[in-house]
């Protein structure tokens, strides 16, 4: 029998942004490629732990081992990807010629963390199950907003917070601009965001920003940014009513409860 591993983000439903486009990389275990529907698999040695069937999908996480040098590794150093990467394992028989039924996918999830070895680096994966199973956050009766900023529940209008600038130096997690921001203390909590030159795009979260709205401190490494770049700052939110209503024009969606009575 031959596996071979699938690897590529998603855009997530109801996430506060585009997470655009990861890999795809595509290995497998036998000794030659082995195309599947056109995806061609590469050799590389890799192996993952064993897969249990009990019918209890929520405990069959595994760990997937490759080793180094595949470029994959690479995209963890740091800062982990701005997307949700998901893994599909198809097996087959070497005899067959692969298809859609004779190589069936055997499992399927996501990536959580990885483990980096000497020569190898072992990603740790549970299945699409446990997304589906895990309940949600139950919303609490509180002062503040507790919707995801620009969110399927906000609604805020993330474009019309968008402002572009240009990149004119970089120094570790601070980025300069040529022109400042306006009103900069309101992009504290917001968001950064770029295209690398491979066409990745990339989402930090603004820490700090100078008082002269020329350079700001980002929350992870500035993987793929360059000086000369177009980045896209957007704006927080201070979760009050005061910011969604005089930032983002959008009262009516506020998810707190500002008349809780003070008597308890």
């Amino acid at each position: 029998w031959v596996t071979g591993h699938w690897l590529t983000g998603r855009v997530v439903p109801g996430r506060a942004f585009d997470y655009s486009i990861f890999g795809p990389y595509a290995f497998t275990n036998a000794e030659e490629p082995i195309t599947r529907a056109g995806i061609t698999y590469e050799p590389w040695p890799i192996k993952h732990s064993e897969i249990t069937t009990t019918g209890n999908l929520d405990k069959s996480d595994i760990t997937v081992t490759l080793a180094a040098g595949t470029g994959l590794e690479d995209q963890f150093v740091g800062y982990p990807p701005s997307q949700v990467i998901n893994l599909t394992i198809f097996q087959g028989h070497m005899d067959d010629v692969p298809s859609l039924v004779d190589y069936p996918a055997q499992w399927l999830g996501r990536v959580t963390a990885p483990e980096f070895g000497d020569n190898e680096v072992a990603f740790n994966c549970v299945p699409v199950s446990t997304s589906i199973q895990r309940p949600g956050l139950r919303r609490n009766y509180q002062l503040g907003c507790p919707h995801v900023l620009y969110g399927a529940a906000c609604q805020a209008n993330k474009e019309t917070a968008t402002t572009r600038r240009t990149v004119t130096s970089i120094n570790r997690n601070r980025v300069t601009f040529g022109v400042p921001l306006t009103n900069p203390a309101t992009y504290i909590g917001g968001l950064l965001e770029w295209t690398t030159p491979n066409g990745v795009k990339e989402t930090r979260t603004v820490a700090k920003v100078s008082n002269s709205g020329t350079e700001v401190s980002l929350r992870g490494s500035l993987r793929g940014l360059l000086v000369g770049a177009t980045v896209g700052a957007v704006l927080g939110c201070g979760r009050n009513m005061q910011s969604c209503k005089t930032l983002h024009d959008n009262i009516l969606n506020y998810g707190g409860q500002p008349f809780i009575p003070l008597d308890n």
